[in-house]
């Protein structure tokens, strides 16, 4: 990296005025009076910040109006996204640290910014096998939901059971032992699911890295594997489109070599079980 580009980085991430203006400006060119009162500063406060971007060529001004110019406009564009994956770390830097980003694919872990604001569920020793209230509510009214889980959840099968009854679009992957589990403890959750049009399942019958992902019109929520492999019950909720677009994006992956499972495949391994 050249002197020169490391100045104008330290010249931005070490003032949050200049990062305030310098997106200020990425909007539209301001005069003075306006970016006064979008900043709520006095001249005699933001000037110095003002000569200082015009002077490292950030800043022009053309009739008394401030402009971003083109090292701005580049600067400005490729900051944003940089600042706002730190502030996704940053909202929850121990749970970010603890655990495993590897089963991220690398695509999705570039735009990890997309998923914004998040809240972390995590229920209390007495709630380990309940839904969470916000996510089950959320679930109930959601119109489609797609799902992929490798590891069995006794509230589970009733919820989806439920939701495909209600008619909301439901496309369930699992993974072989929750395919067994769920065949032979909930076969009755299981007709229901195979019964209805609404309803697709698939099979992922290779190894996985993520547990469980979630993602439906109205929001997203995952679960990471501890760096030391272990799974807590702890989930990432998130809302916002952008966000939906990204679990989105991870659900396909995570059922990229799955196969669709068909009401015969489950009257064949009842008889099995049998």
């Amino acid at each position: 990296m050249s002197t020169i580009k490391q100045s104008l980085i330290t010249l931005i991430l070490l003032s949050n005025r200049r990062k305030e203006l310098l997106f200020l400006l990425k909007k539209e060119p301001r005069d003075i009076d306006t970016i006064k009162e979008l900043l709520k500063v006095d001249s005699g406060s933001i000037q110095p910040h003002i000569k200082k971007m015009k002077d490292a060529g950030l800043i022009t001004e053309k009739n008394k109006t401030y402009n971003l110019s083109d090292i701005g406009e580049m600067l400005a564009e490729n900051l944003q996204p940089l600042l706002n994956t730190a502030e996704v770390f940053e909202e929850n830097t121990e749970y970010w640290k603890s655990h495993d980003l590897s089963s991220i694919p690398y695509f999705l872990l570039e735009r990890i910014e997309e998923i914004g604001h998040f809240e972390l569920l995590e229920p209390d020793a007495e709630h380990l096998a309940e839904t969470p209230k916000i996510l089950l509510e959320n679930m109930l009214n959601s119109k489609e939901i797609m799902t992929f889980v490798s590891y069995s959840h006794p509230e589970a099968p009733f919820i989806y059971s439920e939701l495909a009854e209600r008619g909301t679009e439901v496309t369930l992957c699992i993974t072989q032992n929750v395919a067994e589990r769920l065949f032979s403890s909930y076969r009755e959750e299981t007709e229901k699911l195979f019964r209805v049009n609404n309803s697709k399942i698939f099979i992922l019958r290779t190894p996985t890295t993520i547990p469980s992902i979630i993602v439906t019109d109205r929001f997203l929520a995952f679960k990471l594997f501890e760096k030391n492999g272990k799974l807590r019950d702890q989930i990432i909720l998130c809302f916002g489109e952008k966000a939906l677009c990204w679990g989105k994006d991870l659900f396909l992956h995570c059922i990229e070599t799955a196969e669709p499972l068909f009401e015969k495949d489950f009257l064949q391994i009842m008889k099995l079980n049998r």
